[in-house]
C-alpha cells in the first residue's frame, strides 16, 4: 500500500505542481517567486551544477533557522567522516545563509521531491549519506536515497502532535519512508515516541535535545547598530518589548495594545519579511506614530512608539534591547518560534497559548517563571504589570536564562549516538 501512495503522487504530482503555481501566483508571498527561472535548473534537476563536490556528505535544512541550527554540527560531521559537505535548502533564504558559511562546501536548492528529480540530484552528485535536519519527511527523497544505497539519518528531529495525525492519515507511505531511515536522532522523548507510532524501529530511534539551542549566544551580532537605532528613537529610558517572528494576527494586537499603553515602546520584528509593506499599512491606519529600521538615518525629532524591524538577522541584536520579549506564532496557530533566543539574553517572555513546536520549553519557561501565558484579552495587562514594576522583568528574565542554559548539549550527544550507530 505504501508503494502505491508513492507512485500515485508521483502520478498526480505534475497537476498538483500546476495548481500549486497558480495558487501561489495569486498569494501574498508571490514576490518570493522573483528568482523563478534561474531556480528551475535546480528544483528540476535540469542539470548538475558547477564545482558541486561528490562522494559528499548531504545535509537538508528546509529555511534560515535550519541552517543556522546545523553549523556546529556540520562541523563536527565533517570532521568526523573526513568528506566535503554540501546543503540543500527549500527556500532560498536558506540558500543564501548557507552560502554565508565556509563549512558547507556548495549550498543548492532542494529539489522538488518527485521521484525522476531525485534520481537525477543522486546520479549527479553521488552523496554518500543523508542528514535530514527537523522534520521534512519527503517520502520520495527517502526512497530514492535508500534504492541507491545512500543512508538517511534525521537530525534534531521534530514530529509535532498535529504533524503526526497528518502523517497517520498516509501512514502506509508514512511508514514506508520511516522504515528506509537508518537513524532518528529527535529534539524530545515525546517526538522519539511519536516516530516510533509511525512506525520506525525502536533500535533507529534516540532523544539527543535540540541542537538548535546549542547555537544560542549571549552576544548576538548586531548589537552597535540596534543601540545606535534605539539611541536615534530617544527610547533608552522607556519600556520595550520586543516582538520577535510575528504574524498578522499579533501585529494587530501589538497595534491595539500601544493604544492602551501608550508609555510602552514596542518592536515588531516580523516571520516574513515579505510583509513588510502590509504591516506599514497596518501601522499609518492605525495613526500610531512608528518608525521603519532600514529608514532610520538621523535622530528623529519625532516621537515614535513602534519600530518596525525590516531586516533579516537582527533579532537577536534587538532582543538585547528590549525588557521583555513576545513570541511570535504563540497567539497566531503557528505553534511558537525559538523561545530561547530571548531567554538566553535573560529577557522575560510573554506567549500566547500555541506553543506546540517546542512544549517542552516553553512548560519549562511557565514552571520556572521565566515566561508568562497570555491570550489577546490578558497580553496588555500582564505586560502592564511588568512596565509597572521592572524589577519584576529582571527577576523573570534571570529564570528564562538560567531554563535556556539547561538545554545546551544536543551537539555532543548527537554526534556520539552517530559514531555509535549511524557511521
Amino acid at each position: 500500500m505504501g508503494y502505491f501512495l508513492l507512485i500515485l503522487i508521483n502520478l498526480l504530482f505534475p497537476i498538483a505542481g500546476v495548481g500549486f503555481l497558480i495558487y501561489f501566483l495569486i498569494s501574498p508571498r508571490r514576490t518570493l517567486l522573483k528568482n523563478l527561472k534561474a531556480e528551475l535548473k535546480e528544483r528540476f534537476t535540469l542539470s548538475a551544477c558547477k564545482d558541486t563536490p561528490k562522494n559528499a556528505l548531504w545535509i537538508h535544512a528546509a529555511s534560515v533557522g535550519e541552517v543556522k541550527s546545523v553549523l556546529l554540527i556540520a562541523a563536527e560531521l565533517k570532521k568526523l567522516y573526513k568528506k566535503p559537505l554540501i546543503i540543500t535548502a527549500t527556500t532560498q533564504a536558506g540558500r543564501q545563509a548557507a552560502l554565508k558559511n565556509e563549512v558547507f562546501d556548495k549550498a543548492l536548492l532542494m529539489p522538488l521531491d518527485f521521484y525522476p528529480f531525485i534520481k537525477r540530484f543522486l546520479k549527479f552528485y553521488e552523496p554518500c549519506k543523508l542528514f535530514i535536519v527537523e522534520s521534512d519527511l519527503w517520502p520520495n527523497t527517502i526512497v530514492a536515497c535508500a534504492n541507491n544505497k545512500v543512508p538517511v539519518c534525521i537530525i534534531n528531529g521534530r514530529l509535532s502532535q498535529r504533524s503526526l495525525k497528518r502523517y497517520k492519515m498516509v501512514k502506509p507511505l508514512a511508514k514506508l519512508a520511516i522504515n528506509k531511515i537508518n537513524l532518528i536522532c529527535a529534539q524530545t522523548q515525546d517526538i522519539a515516541k511519536r516516530y516510533l507510532e509511525l512506525g520506525a524501529a525502536k533500535e533507529k530511534v534516540f532523544n539527543t535535545g535540540n541542537i538548535k539551542y546549542d547555537m544560542l549566544t549571549q552576544s548576538p551580532k548586531y548589537q552597535e547598530e540596534a543601540q545606535e537605532i534605539i539611541k536615534k528613537l530617544s527610547w533608552k529610558e522607556a519600556f520595550i518589548l520586543t516582538c520577535g517572528s510575528t504574524h498578522g494576527e499579533e501585529e494587530d494586537l501589538i497595534i491595539k495594545t500601544a493604544k492602551k499603553l501608550k508609555q510602552v515602546k514596542f518592536i515588531i520584528a516580523p516571520r516574513h519579511l515579505e510583509r513588510t509593506s502590509a504591516i506599514i499599512e497596518k501601522l499609518e491606519k492605525s495613526k500610531i506614530p512608528f518608525a521603519v529600521f532600514s529608514k532610520i538615518k538621523e535622530p528623529l525629532k519625532e516621537q515614535t512608539q513602534i519600530l518596525l524591524v525590516d531586516a533579516m538577522g537582527k533579532l537577536g541584536a534587538f532582543y538585547t534591547m528590549g525588557d521583555m520579549a513576545f513570541i511570535g506564532g504563540t497567539i497566531s496557530k503557528k505553534g511558537g518560534h525559538n523561545f530561547l533566543e530571548a531567554a538566553i539574553l535573560a529577557k522575560a517572555i510573554l506567549s500566547g497559548p500555541y506553543f506546540y513546536n517546542t512544549p517542552d520549553v516553553a512548560l519549562k519557561l511557565f514552571k520556572e517563571e521565566g515566561a508568562v501565558k497570555v491570550n489577546k484579552t490578558t497580553f496588555a495587562g500582564e505586560l502592564e504589570k511588568f512596565v509597572k514594576d521592572k524589577t519584576l522583568a529582571k527577576k523573570a528574565g534571570a529564570k528564562a536564562q538560567s531554563v535556556a542554559l539547561s538545554f545546551k548539549g544536543a551537539t555532543e550527544k548527537t554526534i556520539s549516538i552517530i559514531k555509535t550507530y549511524g557511521k
